[in-house]
């Protein structure tokens, strides 16, 4: 009997991702690891380290995979972007912190508010100069201690600074227009897009503003200005798929929230770093991050943040299976939301509509496995896209995924209508740089391929050679 193939994770890196589509492909052929190999003059074990992202790809090799699949150039186009030492998948929420070999950069929460502007300004740098961070793994043991003294740790009482340049509250309004600036662009075109140009503002803009001369109360709004560009940053690196370094730019975007005083903010970082667990399929831990933005979010005034909150516990939840906990949890989300008043709410947090909640919805449904919500959520959530491009696909390939789930094996799965749903999108993935979402798109083809016969699936295909490989 042939040993069962080892699941991939796609999500984890862009050699992961690279790994997936060449699985995706040699199957869709109907070759083993040995055959592939066999066509392309390699061995089968080497293929099958490709696969698991233990070894990378030659071009020259890429070529023969390319002709031999049928691929269009699909790997080729894929090749640039996979680091050139991925790290292994036990590296993955299980790195030993003793490793020499693990970045400590941004992992610490640091004692005091100068001691963080060298820690984050330091990160900035490493990242801009390519260091060993930037392929660096995502640590499960690392989020004990920031969420824990974030919720535990009074606010720094000394905030003001003597240094260099003397900064004002101009300053700190530009740095609010910028971080909104790139909050867009990542919403709209994935985390890919923008991250570098980001970390060069944060470096030649914000690190000087932080290393100057400003007042108690200026220093706060900087820190809560610095903390949002950071948790930006450290966004853009999770849908990018550099999920070490988002992880470490969250951590000391929380340490910058909790210099700030602003409650709303660390709830709202909290959720996106359990969004990157839950992402990461680390269910414990995004439950635990989730409930620690309720906790924070409850005292924060913020409703919006709150309904966001109870919205990521409840995909955190659903991820566990935990269907009542899940359901209590949205309405709980729905209610918060009810009493949101926009133009009161921080504008970090006005993109949660009940648009948004609508695909939050989608999303615990479809890890619960029920169709038929995931339905009923879709129109609200596919309305006007404007410019939540990411939302869409991701929300698209949840929909065309449930066309795909027959409960209780009875029925038969709608390949066609998936395929048509998934059709809607394919011009906005190839503009795409957001692994999250090229990620949701590929689950469903995998999904497609016991059906690769259909007519419907092979155009589907076609079209997504120069679609989810170019972006």
């Amino acid at each position: 009997m042939a040993q069962a193939e080892r699941e991939l994770t796609p999500y984890t890196s862009p050699s992961h991702y690279f790994g997936a589509e060449l699985r995706h492909w040699r199957r869709m052929r109907g070759l083993s690891q040995a055959q592939l190999g066999g066509q392309v003059f390699c061995s089968g074990h080497l293929i099958g380290r490709i696969e698991k992202a233990e070894r990378r790809a030659t071009p020259d090799l890429v070529a023969r995979l390319d002709t031999v699949l049928g691929t269009g150039g699909a790997l080729a186009r894929l090749l640039p972007t996979a680091e050139p030492r991925p790290a292994a998948p036990t590296d993955i929420a299980s790195a030993d912190a003793d490793d020499p070999g693990v970045p400590e950069e941004g992992l610490g929460w640091c004692a005091t508010p100068a001691a963080t502007v060298a820690s984050v300004t330091g990160l900035w740098r490493a990242d801009m100069r390519r260091r060993s961070v930037i392929g660096s793994a995502w640590l499960a043991f690392a989020l004990a201690e920031p969420v824990g003294r974030w919720l535990l740790d009074p606010v720094d009482v000394d905030v003001q600074s003597a240094g260099g340049r003397r900064v004002g509250q101009t300053d700190v309004d530009a740095l609010w227009t910028m971080c909104g600036s790139f909050a867009d662009a990542d919403r709209q075109l994935g985390g890919g897009y923008a991250r570098g140009t980001l970390i060069h503002f944060a470096d030649q803009v914000m690190a000087p503003l932080l290393e100057g001369a400003f007042t108690e109360s200026v220093g706060r709004r900087l820190f809560a200005a610095a903390a949002r560009l950071c948790d930006i940053a450290g966004f853009m690196c999770f849908d990018s798929g550099h999920q070490g370094l988002g992880q470490r730019y969250l951590i000391q975007s929380l340490r910058m929230a909790k210099i700030s005083g602003d409650v709303a903010l660390g709830a709202h970082i909290l959720v996106d770093m359990a969004m990157q667990a839950h992402h990461l399929r680390q269910p414990h831990q995004a439950v635990a991050l989730s409930e620690a933005g309720v906790t924070t979010a409850r005292r924060s005034g913020s409703a919006s943040t709150l309904a966001r909150c109870h919205a990521m516990h409840s995909r955190a939840l659903a991820s566990q299976g935990d269907a009542r906990g899940s359901d209590e949890a949205l309405n709980r989300a729905e209610r918060a939301l009810d009493h949101a008043a926009p133009d009161d709410e921080p504008v970090w947090i006005r993109f949660f509509t009940a648009q948004q909640l609508a695909a939050e919805s989608m999303y615990a449904a479809a890890d619960l496995g029920r169709g038929e919500h995931v339905r009923r959520h879709a129109a609200t959530a596919l309305g006007a896209v404007g410019s939540m491009q990411r939302r869409h696909v991701l929300a698209t390939a949840t929909l065309a995924g449930s066309y795909l789930s027959v409960p209780g094996g009875r029925g038969e799965a709608d390949v066609d209508q998936a395929c048509r749903v998934l059709d809607d999108v394919l011009p906005t993935v190839g503009s795409l740089t957001s692994v999250r979402a090229l990620t949701a798109v590929n689950d469903i083809r995998i999904r497609l391929a016991p059906y690769a016969a259909r007519p419907s699936v092979q155009r589907l295909e076609q079209a997504l050679r120069h679609g989810a490989a170019t972006a």
